[in-house]
């Protein structure tokens, strides 16, 4: 044995497929998938990808409280990392396709405020435009300067400012009323938005 190769402590290893459909379903059909066959690497460090597994971890080991919307924005970020990072044959995408139309950015901006009680999804949205989640995405951000996440996070905590501000719902129904797991995770989202708690602020109108 090398005694340079020695080692203590505990490790913790995570082991994260994904499999070509996974890829088509989020990349979509127009991006060839087959440059992602790479050789295997050993030893190789990604502080990309570790980052946002072990994101995937947490969100896991907390029973999902964010939904699908930022489940599957973790998945569309490490299979877009992953094309970009390791695929030899691809290339910058050119700003053309990047572009949202202003009735395209209408359409799913009206779809997300009257499914705000919702668990919408990347992909559902991305569904509206007919086009992948993984170019939805990077085209959204493009047009609103945020990612989809983001903005519905954005958009139902300015709907509960205005729900706490009128005062006839409590904090938990506003907080189910506009698709958050819990109180908790609302008043966490609430606080860390606003700079307040929903309670403090609702005590203020």
């Amino acid at each position: 044995m090398d005694p340079h190769a020695r080692g203590s402590g505990t490790r913790e290893m995570l082991f994260v497929a994904i499999g070509a459909e996974q890829l088509e379903r989020f990349i979509g059909d127009d991006t060839d998938l087959t440059c992602l066959n790479v050789n295997l690497q050993y030893a190789v460090a990604d502080p990309h990808v570790a980052s946002l597994v072990l994101n995937m971890r947490d969100e896991l080991e907390a029973g999902c409280p964010t939904g699908t919307l930022y489940s599957e924005a973790l998945s569309v970020a490490l299979a877009e990392y992953l094309f970009n990072r390791y695929c030899v044959e691809s290339g910058p995408v050119g700003r053309d396709r990047l572009a949202l139309s202003p009735t395209q950015v209408s359409r799913v901006r009206e779809y997300i405020r009257t499914n705000l009680a919702r668990d919408i999804g990347l992909a559902e949205m991305a569904d509206q435009l007919s086009l992948s989640p993984h170019y939805f995405s990077m085209r959204f951000k493009h047009a609103l300067g945020v990612s989809p996440h983001h903005y519905v996070l954005r958009e139902r905590i300015h709907e509960a400012r205005r729900l706490l501000a009128v005062g006839r719902m409590s904090i938990s129904e506003v907080a189910l009323s506009l698709g958050f797991s819990d109180q908790s995770h609302f008043s966490q989202a609430f606080r860390k938005m606003t700079g307040t708690t929903p309670k403090r602020y609702q005590s203020t109108r």
